[in-house]
């Protein structure tokens, strides 16, 4: 779809999809199957009693406060998200097991009215009101908390315009086939879930909804629902390819994988299973994917998360900006029409450059192919006796152990070298004394590399994002932590 067919609201999309495939399945669970035109129908009677409960935005009376609603996977709560977009709300999706003190600090730091599901599936009154005006395609569409798993979350604001243009993106990059429908098990408060549902509906193509992730949930979505595609982060895909003996993940065409690196040994195992699987970088401040490889490149086991998707220009740049070629590591910098509009409640936090790109706060490289490889958040970085070490490349070495099913690295204070390496690693509890760790690290990093400290988990703390959350597990592994090797 070329940029100038977009639609120029999410609403105008939903319309359009009613129209071009109005008995085609949209949503598809538990419940049955709702067709397009169905689906219109129902959140236009949601958004008109929304327009009820609409109140000015202190800040900018032409736009209404924006809502926060806990929202799942599942059909009523996708008619909420999509009944806020016609009605021109702006919508904060909160995570349903968010503890209350934690939501009503997100809803406080943007302004918005805390409501649930139910309170918006209420039926609309005839004396129903329009909302104060149609939204337009650079009104916020939604307030997004960043993924916080190095930090404090902040909320992105992402407009019509960039989650519509990120949508078409990864469609062009990713093109549905005939029967293709995408499997929903990623929370809607969390990008990765809102670009399913928004890729989705602009192509016009199904949405298999898994409201409660488990192995079997995914096995009734491929073999009941249809579903043929699967976002997931490695954690998951490595959870689900561990039980499925009888190799139901190959009834997929595509396993998009994202939200961390996938290690080496995740992808071949997946590729000796039969799951086209490709890698892909993105964040919340680029509505999701700004690089991923293409379908051909399934299997192949090429390094790097692919190249820029269209209209996606990423440059590696020196600490002043300017860029720098092919091989040399560098701060990884995005120009691209999916970019957020700002922080909402920190009016004064800049979100772009002068130049109008995003400092994704990471690290790393483009090859001579245009492939981009990430090494890791560049706040995590440790100077270690006077040698700068990035916790991602010691984590991809760590993980390249098939006993190391993933790794977080960390600095800890030291009066002799300033900080020492340090590592938390997932997986058996042998691996503290295994000597095939330290002689493959010996391998692959230098010595002040190395990590001098390790702490061994059966399960490393995650978010609710299946991230692991870094700064939990740092604080964790520091208390347990041992001298290794």
């Amino acid at each position: 779809m070329s940029a100038l067919s977009l639609p120029a609201t999410l609403g105008d999309a939903l319309w359009r999809a009613a129209r071009l495939a109005s008995a085609e399945p949209a949503l598809v669970g538990e419940f049955g199957s709702l067709s397009w035109a169905e689906l219109a129908t129902r959140v236009h009677s949601v958004a008109a009693r929304l327009g009820t409960l609409a109140t000015p935005d202190p800040d900018d009376g032409a736009a209404p406060r924006p809502h926060a609603v806990p929202l799942k996977p599942d059909r009523d709560d996708v008619i909420v998200l999509l009944a806020h977009a016609l009605a021109g709300i702006p919508l904060l999706p909160l995570h349903p097991a968010l503890p209350e003190a934690d939501a009503a600090r997100l809803a406080r730091a943007a302004g918005a009215r805390q409501l649930t599901v139910e309170q918006c599936l209420q039926a609309a009154p005839a004396t129903a009101t329009p909302p104060p005006r149609p939204p337009l395609p650079g009104d916020d569409l939604f307030l997004v908390p960043t993924s916080g798993s190095s930090g404090a979350p902040k909320l992105a604001r992402l407009t019509h315009r960039a989650v519509l243009a990120a949508a078409a993106a990864l469609t062009a990059r990713l093109p549905f086939g005939p029967q293709d429908r995408w499997i929903l098990t990623l929370p809607l408060s969390h990008v990765g879930g809102l670009s399913v549902v928004t890729r989705c509906v602009v192509a016009c193509r199904a949405i298999v909804l898994v409201p409660r992730f488990s192995e079997d949930a995914v096995w009734t979505a491929l073999v009941r629902d249809g579903g043929t595609r699967l976002s997931a982060v490695p954690a998951i895909a490595d959870r689900l390819l561990h039980a499925d003996p009888g190799g139901r993940l190959a009834r997929l065409s595509l396993v998009m994988l994202g939200g961390q690196a996938a290690p080496l040994a995740l992808r071949r195992a997946l590729a000796e299973a039969g799951v086209p699987a490709v890698a892909s970088y993105g964040l919340t401040e680029s509505c999701a994917a700004a690089a991923c490889e293409a379908p051909a490149d399934a299997g192949r086991l090429r390094p790097g998360c692919g190249r820029a998707l269209r209209g996606v220009t990423i440059t590696i740049a020196d600490e002043d900006g300017r860029a720098l070629p092919a091989g040399a590591p560098g701060r990884i910098l995005l120009a691209s029409p999916a970019l957020l509009a700002g922080y909402a409640g920190q009016p004064d936090l800049p979100a772009l450059d002068t130049a109008g790109r995003l400092d994704t706060g990471d690290l790393g490289w483009l090859d001579d192919a245009g492939r981009l490889h990430v090494q890791g958040r560049r706040a995590e970085l440790i100077v270690t006796g006077g040698e700068k070490v990035v916790p991602g490349v010691v984590e991809a070495a760590l993980r390249e152990h098939p006993a190391v099913r993933d790794a977080v690295v960390f600095g800890l204070a030291d009066a002799r070298w300033g900080a020492i390496v340090c590592a938390a690693v997932e997986g058996p509890a042998t691996l503290a004394q295994d000597p095939t760790l330290a002689a493959l690290l010996a391998t692959l990093l230098p010595p002040w590399a190395r990590p001098r400290r390790m702490a061994v988990f059966e399960t490393l703390p995650r978010l609710s994002t299946g991230k692991v959350d870094r700064r939990g597990t740092a604080a964790l592994a520091a208390a347990r932590s041992h001298p290794w090797p």
